[in-house]
């Protein structure tokens, strides 16, 4: 991914958090957090987001405070049990995923979030991939799955919708 794909997706990253802090949604961060003990595993990762590396940080362009923060170190961000009990004691029923590495990271939790029953919105200008081609791939299937794929403003204009 490019540092032009980059900007974009942490500016639609900033755009939701700012919806968030005015109650239009609610935010979850959930990290990548892998043990330096993974030797095979952080050899295909090329080392990135081991524990207590900055790889396995916030962006500093993002400000969390004030959100929860979980980690996991698995594609699927339902790995971490924290997160469903999490959505199901604030008894959330829609999510809207945005993230890295569509057919991934993404897919994964998408799919998992769907087992569970969640309505799934996917955020085309907040998902990324390392090529486009896997991203569109990832929509589709996903979409066929049951996921919605609308952009940050699609979605936030339902919240708002929806509110009024």
């Amino acid at each position: 991914m490019g540092a032009a794909r980059a900007e974009a997706i942490l500016a639609q990253a900033r755009h939701l958090l700012a919806a968030a802090r005015e109650g239009r949604c609610a935010a979850v961060f959930v990290i990548n957090e892998f043990s330096p003990d993974d030797r095979i595993g952080n050899f295909l990762r090329k080392n990135s987001a081991l524990c207590g590396s900055t790889g396995a940080e916030i962006d500093p362009r993002i400000v969390a405070e004030g959100f929860p923060v979980l980690t996991k170190s698995a594609s699927n961000a339902f790995t971490n049990s924290k997160l469903l009990g999490h959505l199901r004691e604030r008894e959330i029923a829609e999510l809207a995923i945005a993230g890295v590495m569509a057919e991934g990271c993404v897919r994964a939790t998408t799919n998992s979030a769907l087992r569970h029953g969640f309505r799934v919105t996917l955020l085309t200008d907040a998902v990324e991939s390392d090529r486009e081609w896997k991203k569109r791939a990832a929509f589709w299937y996903l979409r066929r799955k049951g996921a919605r794929v609308q952009t940050c403003a699609e979605f936030l204009e339902t919240k708002d919708e929806v509110q009024n």
